[in-house]
């Protein structure tokens, strides 16, 4: 296919004085603008250049099969569903999708679900928006009043609304600059607590107290929180008895509480921060119950209780012994029990935590499969606190979303709601199984305080069992992440069928950075070990092609967002030729420059991810891996789709407009004699943020967009590995001639080099130069 020009950044030269003396060029710099308002018109026409190349040289000839990718997304859900029903009584609660709108409907019922409904948040009725996203909502204890948290520009600037939900009317309280949790009522429902953001640099600072009725101005600051390494967060106890406010960076945090059943509720620290010390409060009856890792000796957190009366840290008590092996990640307080989010050798669990007098009893929760991730609910929690079951998310990459029930007094387990997959979908046709790389001695380190840490890293693979062939020539689709201990764990994703059902193999590799292994897997992938996570990535890349022999890297497609991109820039660096394709949404490609400049937001935060280059050391080791600094001149990189947002506010679009900008500077699709040149896309959305678009549609396109390049640049590579390559003899003849002149006589010497190599040629026979 040929393809026209790509677009060429300008080079503006600049040389950071960075504080360690050694300045770097930087000639694309230029398209760094941090106004939220407007951007330079360079940099908007610069951009807008690169969305019409993406457009018309890489997206629109794959656009049937993007439609196709589209239309197969679709198929495999219920596009118009009707969410599993919670009860606060009086109502019941739930939402709803129909065919063709792009968001869900707010709906609940009284006393009984054969009521009327009653639709109290419908933002499909608004239409003058290019982007619309209700992040959370909260009803009144009253149940007469709703305030919810809107995002209308994709920057994460919030603001909350609040609805009179007997009139229908809206009340003139609104509150700008909120962050992005849900706000939490006082029990007279007279006020709202919430977070409020810097404005500056996007960080959620302040707790303040909305009085209805007086101006969002005059809100009183409970709590104002200038360190900016930490984030402010707020929730409110499962027994709806206290709020509780979270200050938390990756490596320390601190809690306060409001009692809102106190005749005037105050704010109380919980336990003073104490670097390194991170610990979770959970509230049941006359204690608090409180995950710790206890200044990091123990690492993977252990479960301590304190009276709700004097929680200073000395008068802590241990519930559980600390077992080394398994990470308490988070837990819900019932009145007569706690349930225990647990990982342990990579899955993601249940235990149940109850109390004969001064017993402590305790035991997991059971289940058939091999490979499953057991949750609990991310946000509103919909059990009841006094009951005797609780609800919990149960999945795997072959078994569809399930809302299943635990009763702990009869120890029965039941589905309450399954997700639908139209159609029909048959797990029987498909293997899932964990394949173990071991991690090359020479990455690996010890954790902290002494705690295990796996030496495999483990790898996910999903295929269709009578599609995969055994002579090491599949397909494969591999993802990653590696970062902030987040996991990547194995939950249905319907879309990976597109991949699955075509031949492709599935895969996810869990490198260290990531959670997926519990707390040490994220200590010996971050800071100074923070190339630990690129380099298990290749060594699972290479594992799969050379040990387990399932394909080959000119058959592998690479897929990371956000800081799974910047692990997608680091392994291209040390491996080229490790893929034939990578998409990078939303890539952290610079994170270098991006972390000297502390006025972008989450810098400081960023600190304790990846160092803080200001210190020498730090500077060094991050400079010898970020991917900007590091692009190879006149080497040959897979072929790349990168997407942004001008209104990212986590991970700005520079980052991937710089990258592309050096990339194309570097001579990296193979050179003008490439018959297979690499091609680079970037398509940088003007109106989105980190997510993409707001609503459900917008976002199945994009990804249909992702997986259809993909799959495109796999099926061209597995076509050209099926035909014999043809290559023509190229001969060059170089002639010199020397004369000697000695005395009378003069001598004549005729030097003739031929050399000779081979090319190869592209389907017309042609060499192409």
């Amino acid at each position: 296919m040929a393809f026209t020009q790509p677009p060429v950044a300008k080079k503006v030269p600049k040389v950071h004085p960075y504080v360690h003396g050694n300045g770097a060029p930087d000639n694309y710099d230029w398209l760094k603008d941090q106004s939220k308002t407007s951007k330079s018109q360079d940099i908007l026409d610069y951009i807008t250049l690169e969305n019409e190349y993406c457009q018309k040289n890489v997206l629109d000839p794959i656009s049937d099969l993007t439609e196709t990718v589209y239309q197969e997304f679709l198929s495999r859900i219920e596009e118009s569903e009707v969410a599993l029903p919670s009860f606060k009584s009086p109502y019941w609660y739930y939402t709803r999708t129909v065919e063709g709108q792009q968001y869900p409907i707010y709906c609940r019922k009284f006393e009984t679900m054969d009521a009327a409904e009653e639709q109290y948040l419908n933002m499909n009725l608004i239409k003058d928006s290019e982007f619309l996203n209700v992040v959370s909502t909260s009803v009144s204890p009253s149940h007469k009043l709703l305030a919810y948290v809107l995002d209308t520009d994709g920057y994460e600037h919030c603001s909350i609304f609040i609805k009179d939900l007997e009139s229908g009317e809206m009340l003139p309280d609104v509150i700008p600059m909120t962050s992005m949790d849900g706000p939490v009522w006082s029990a007279d429902n007279k006020s709202l607590y919430y977070v409020s953001i810097d404005e500056q640099n996007n960080r959620p600072d302040k707790l303040r107290r909305h009085d209805l009725g007086e101006p969002a101005s005059s809100d009183v600051v409970l709590y104002n929180n200038e360190d900016e390494k930490f984030y402010t967060s707020i929730t409110k106890s499962s027994s709806d008895r206290f709020i509780f406010l979270a200050l938390e960076s990756p490596l320390t945090s601190e809690a306060h509480f409001i009692d809102l059943e106190a005749e005037e509720p105050v704010l109380r620290c919980f336990c003073p921060r104490e670097f390194r010390h991170s610990y979770k409060v959970y509230h049941q009856g006359d204690y608090f119950y409180i995950l710790t890792n206890g200044g990091g000796q123990f690492l993977n957190r252990k479960l301590q209780r304190v009276g709700i009366t004097d929680t200073s840290r000395h008068m802590w008590e241990d519930v559980l012994q600390y077992d080394p092996y398994t990470e308490l990640s988070d837990a819900n307080a019932f009145k007569d029990f706690l349930v225990i989010q647990e990982r342990k050798n990579g899955l993601l669990g249940l235990r149940i935590v109850s109390f004969d007098g001064e017993n402590v009893q305790h035991y997991a929760v059971p289940f058939e499969e091999e490979i499953y991730v057991a949750s609990l609910p991310w946000k509103d929690q919909p059990n009841s606190y006094g009951g005797h079951s609780f609800r919990f998310s149960y999945t795997s990459c072959l078994v569809p979303l399930k809302t299943m029930e635990f009763d702990v007094g009869t120890k029965e387990l039941s589905v309450l709601q399954q997700t639908k997959v139209p159609g029909g979908f048959d797990p029987s046709e498909y293997t899932m199984r964990r394949v173990f790389v071991p991690i090359p001695e020479a990455t690996r380190v010890l954790a902290p305080f002494g705690t295990p840490v796996s030496d495999t890293i483990p790898v996910t693979l999903v295929f269709k069992t009578d599609l995969f062939k055994n002579d090491g020539s599949n397909k494969i689709f591999m993802a990653g992440y590696g970062s902030y201990g987040m996991p990547v764990d194995g939950r249905f994703e319907g879309k990976i069928f597109s991949l699955v059902d075509r031949g492709i193999v599935y895969a996810v590799a869990h490198v260290r950075g990531g959670g997926d292994l519990g707390q040490a897997w994220y200590e010996t992938g971050k800071l100074s070990h923070k190339k630990n996570a690129f380099t298990d990535f290749v060594a699972c890349a290479e594992f799969l092609v050379q040990e387990e022999k399932i394909t080959k890297h000119e058959l592998m497609a690479l897929f990371g967002n956000s800081a799974g991109g910047l692990l997608l820039g680091a392994v291209m660096n040390l491996k080229p030729d490790i893929a034939c394709a990578v998409v990078a949404g939303v890539p952290w490609l610079d994170p270098l420059n991006t972390s000297l400049d502390a006025s972008i937001p989450m810098v400081a935060f960023d600190w304790e991810e990846i160092g803080n280059p200001n210190e020498k050391e730090a500077f060094d080791y991050l400079q010898s891996y970020s991917p900007y600094e590091n692009i190879l001149e006149n080497v040959k990189y897979p072929s790349v789709l990168l997407t942004a947002g001008l209104k990212d506010s986590h991970v700005p679009y520079w980052e991937a407009a710089k990258w592309v900008a050096k990339m194309r500077a570097s001579n990296t699709n193979g050179g003008a004699g490439d018959p297979h040149q690499s091609v680079i896309g970037f398509k940088c959305s003007m109106s989105g943020g980190h997510g993409g678009s707001g609503g459900r549609y917008g976002q199945y396109r994009e990804s249909a967009e992702k997986y259809a390049f993909l799959i495109h640049e796999l099926e061209k590579s597995e076509e050209r590995q099926s035909k014999p390559k043809v290559w023509t003899k190229v001969t060059k003849v170089t002639t010199t001639s020397s004369t000697t002149i000695s005395g009378s006589t003069t001598t004549e010497k005729v030097r003739t080099i031929t050399e000779v190599t081979y090319k190869e040629v592209a389907a017309d026979g042609e060499v192409e130069e």
